[in-house]
């Protein structure tokens, strides 16, 4: 690759970059204000009584019940031991 080639496409990857850094900053940066300006945004503090604590809650509520393959890993563990293999570093343990 010639020079003059070299720096133009190092111009242009440097404002594709740019412009990706800039659209993420100013993305959070807008609906991080739009959260906040909206009412009951916050969180309001109950005072509980130790009594209430105690006593089994009355009417709807929702329980979940998670249920796993016996040979389920987690995507997170697929992808790491994928970039351990690649980086030399040990792979998976079984």
């Amino acid at each position: 690759m010639r020079p003059d080639q070299a720096t133009a496409w190092y111009r242009r990857m440097s404002a594709v970059y740019a412009l990706g850094a800039w659209s993420l900053l100013g993305s959070l940066f807008f609906f991080g204000r739009k959260k906040s300006g909206q009412p009951g945004g916050e969180v309001e503090q109950k005072d509980v009584s130790t009594n209430e604590m105690l006593e089994p809650r009355k009417g709807f509520y929702v329980e979940t019940i998670v249920t796993y393959r016996e040979d389920f890993v987690p995507v997170t563990d697929r992808i790491l031991n994928y970039l351990k293999s690649w980086t030399g570093g040990p792979g998976p343990e079984s």
